[in-house]
């Protein structure tokens, strides 16, 4: 039986809540307790950790929030297994050697995914939306590979005050969830030109142009790269003329319609994704 974990550890709503619940008094009827699940490391729980990992017997302690996570939220005891990563060290399997309400003790098995040499950059460059929205952007974007996340102050900026610690954890949640290795870096809340003028990346900045002539196509760019995608209402006069002055930017098409902000981020990572695989 192929069996879904939830992680929607943050979530407000009533119904996800009820069933996280749901799920977690009947874990052990599912998986069998007496060989809590092992059969397969994707119903393995994963969880992010800051510390390093990096050998086989030593010892992790979680935090109280994460203790609270596995003990109350996925119900988890000692001997369960848990896979951890950092960012840095690869994944690893650990078992729980002790559990308590504000603490909880870890011992790393064996390194399951050894960690990537190399990896090539996407960065996304984005006006903050509307919160709802804001968050199934970061979430998406996450699940689909973006390594850098820009947020920009532009004069048609919907949310000036976005809140950086809640971003990174919906960063690390996303990851947890989506079993990627790295860490998306959240730069903080940046005015576009001093983004622009001060940008240090390898990468040509590509503009998601909205009906601009002689815009390049999606249909050939691969990582690495950068996009920069405006805000609801899109780019004013003065700033689109900053960009097409720009040598650093290059204006591409997303066809005909006009897309949503969050909708063209998605496009772009998506379309990244399949020409990377040759598809």
């Amino acid at each position: 039986m192929n069996i879904a974990l939830p992680f929607f550890r943050h979530s407000s709503n009533p119904t996800i809540k009820t069933n996280i619940c749901k799920f977690s008094q009947h874990r052990s009827l599912l998986c069998g307790k007496t060989n809590p699940m092992t059969t397969s490391c994707h119903k393995i729980p994963r969880l992010y950790t800051p510390q390093p990992l990096n050998k086989e017997g030593a010892a992790i302690e979680l935090d109280q929030d994460q203790a609270h996570y596995i003990r109350n939220v996925m119900r988890m005891a000692e001997t369960d297994q848990l896979r951890l990563f950092n960012g840095k060290d690869g994944e690893w399997l650990a078992t729980i050697t002790q559990i308590k309400k504000k603490s909880a003790l870890l011992r790393l098995s064996k390194q399951l995914k050894p960690q990537p040499s190399t990896q090539a950059h996407i960065h996304l460059i984005f006006a903050p939306i509307k919160k709802q929205r804001l968050d199934i952007l970061i979430e998406k974007a996450i699940e689909l590979g973006a390594t850098h996340l820009h947020p920009v102050l532009t004069h048609h900026t919907e949310n000036r005050h976005i809140k950086i610690e809640r971003i990174n954890a919906q960063i690390i949640e996303a990851t947890e969830q989506c079993e990627r290795l790295d860490l998306a870096k959240l730069s903080p809340l940046t005015p576009l030109p001093t983004l622009i003028n001060q940008w240090k990346h390898t990468q040509a900045i590509h503009w998601a142009a909205e009906r601009v002539e002689n815009a390049s196509p999606l249909d050939k760019l691969t990582a690495p790269c950068a996009y920069l995608i405006g805000p609801e209402g899109g780019f004013s006069e003065e700033e689109c003329t900053l960009l097409k002055a720009s040598k650093i930017i290059t204006p591409i098409s997303l066809g005909t319609n006009i897309l949503r902000a969050e909708t063209a981020c998605l496009y772009c990572l998506s379309r990244t994704n399949i020409n990377n695989t040759g598809e």
